[in-house]
């Protein structure tokens, strides 16, 4: 006598994860000006017209040939302030002392 098999389990179909993929929307990637048409988004230097490149917050990118541009980096302005305001600021600083100090010995 040979072994007796289990029965398969059913089971419901599976749920789908993760984010829904939506058609594009090609007409979102033009501008109609008066009677003229001009496109919102650069084009593909490698793969030519009709390949848009996806906009990042610091990199243009192809998802056909994997090109991509880097953004120019602004310099902050807060790194820019110079030395000199910090030495007149102490300068100061001594100035409102010495009153003071001859306030004192009168």
């Amino acid at each position: 006598m040979g072994k007796k098999q289990k029965k398969a389990v059913r089971k419901g179909k599976k749920q789908r994860t993760g984010r829904k993929h939506e058609s594009l929307k090609t007409h979102s990637y033009y501008e109609i000006q008066g009677s003229s048409v001009s496109r919102k988004r650069r084009s593909c230097p490698r793969c030519g017209t009709g390949t848009w490149l996806a906009q990042h917050k610091n990199r243009s990118y192809c998802g056909k040939c994997a090109y991509s541009e880097l953004d120019k980096k602004k310099a902050p302005e807060t790194a820019e302030k110079p030395k000199e305001n910090n030495e007149e600021s102490k300068v100061e600083e001594t100035k409102t002392d010495e009153p003071a100090e001859a306030e004192k010995k009168e």
